[in-house]
């Protein structure tokens, strides 16, 4: 264990409770701009690293997801300068374009996941279950239904009206922000 988390449990506990709510975000970020599946991944593990040695540094009033990809995009970089080799590899310029393309995305997307987070509390436990299993831990259709004793179709049918209802859901309570 590092000096960081020895020597102070709770920034660790701080640092495990913001990295865990973004980690996704922080993630798929990473993979639109490095498109190997493999480099990616350690894309992303060098970028977590980074974010714990620096977190000391953080401002706990600052916004954790933007910061989070200011330290992933010079881990993207840093990637890119090492592949130089490749023609395919992006340079500098796009690399901070789109960087600033997805601080602007995820700020609008933000209120959005809010409701959504808000509209899946509306949820039953069996129905956030259902959404655990199928988008959370990828479980086929098909697995979830044996587990359930249901047919294939009614898990699909499940999925079919909870998506409609989240949609609407959030449509509503974004209608409701705008005003």
């Amino acid at each position: 264990m590092n000096d960081h988390a020895s020597s102070d449990p709770e920034l660790y506990e701080e640092f495990l409770q913001l990295f865990t709510r973004d980690q996704l975000r922080i993630f798929a970020w990473i993979r639109a701009l490095v498109h190997d599946p493999t480099a990616s991944s350690d894309v992303f593990q060098e970028t977590s690293l980074e974010m714990w040695r620096s977190f000391a540094s953080f401002r706990p009033d600052a916004d954790f997801l933007r910061w989070a990809l200011g330290i992933a995009r010079h881990q993207v970089l840093k990637y890119w300068r090492k592949a130089r080799r490749d023609r395919h590899a992006f340079s500098d310029e796009l690399i901070q374009e789109l960087t600033a393309e997805s601080f602007s995305f995820a700020e609008e997307l933000a209120p959005r996941q809010a409701a959504l987070d808000d509209c899946i509390r509306k949820l039953s436990d069996r129905q956030r279950d259902l959404i655990h299993r199928f988008y959370g831990d990828n479980q086929s259709a098909t697995a979830i239904a044996e587990a359930w004793q249901r047919s294939v179709h009614a898990v699909y049918k499940s999925l079919k009206v909870m998506r409609r209802f989240l949609f609407e859901c959030v449509e509503a309570k974004m209608m409701e922000q705008s005003q």
